[in-house]
């Protein structure tokens, strides 16, 4: 464990799951001074890209990251420039997790519709959300499946290999943290690219 400084704040989140210890963390350094620290303990096993992609989003520096006992440990550092997201956006966050289960649940009964068979994982949410909106309805964004990856996240919903492989393709050159594309064969989901 790190040896504590004066400045150095612990933020102990054990036991909590995505999205709360990214939001408590992001609460608590709203409240600190510039150049303040605060060392952070998850359990969470997405917390580690969630931490990762947080920091590159709102500008607040990651002085260290590591995992000890089954617990992540992150030490932040208050950057000058950082803007932590506010409650109204969390609330927004929230909503926008029910609304993607009632969508993925909403295409799962309807009989009319091509069930998706392939699915594209992102590095953050906020990048499949900009994603979906760069891509203008031509895939539909849903919760991660538990098979693929047990953390808080989001995929597109793609039907065909192909199709799937040129969204891929576009969002990586325009930029987007694309990851892979999975395949749902049966109850099971397997890694076809890259």
């Amino acid at each position: 464990m790190e040896v504590l400084e004066e400045k150095e704040e612990v933020l102990d989140l054990t036991g909590l799951m995505c999205p709360l210890p990214v939001v408590m963390t992001s609460e608590k350094m709203r409240k600190l001074k510039e150049g303040q620290k605060l060392i952070v303990i998850s359990t969470d096993p997405g917390f580690e890209r969630d931490i990762l992609s947080w920091c590159g989003q709102t500008g607040n520096e990651l002085v260290s990251l590591k995992k000890e006992d089954g617990k992540v440990v992150a030490v932040l550092r208050k950057g000058s420039q950082a803007i932590e997201p506010s409650l109204w956006y969390w609330v927004k966050f929230h909503s926008l997790g029910v609304k993607l289960h009632v969508r993925h649940i909403l295409m799962s009964l309807n009989p009319f519709i091509k069930k998706p068979d392939h699915f594209i994982t992102f590095t953050a949410i906020s990048e499949g959300t900009r994603a979906e909106k760069f891509l203008k309805g031509r895939a539909k964004l849903i919760p991660i499946p538990d098979e693929i990856d047990p953390r808080c996240g989001v995929v597109l919903a793609v039907h065909g290999y192909k199709e799937a492989k040129e969204i891929y393709d576009q969002l990586q050159k325009e930029g987007f943290g694309v990851e892979a594309i999975y395949k749902k064969e049966g109850k099971e989901y397997r890694r076809v690219y890259p």
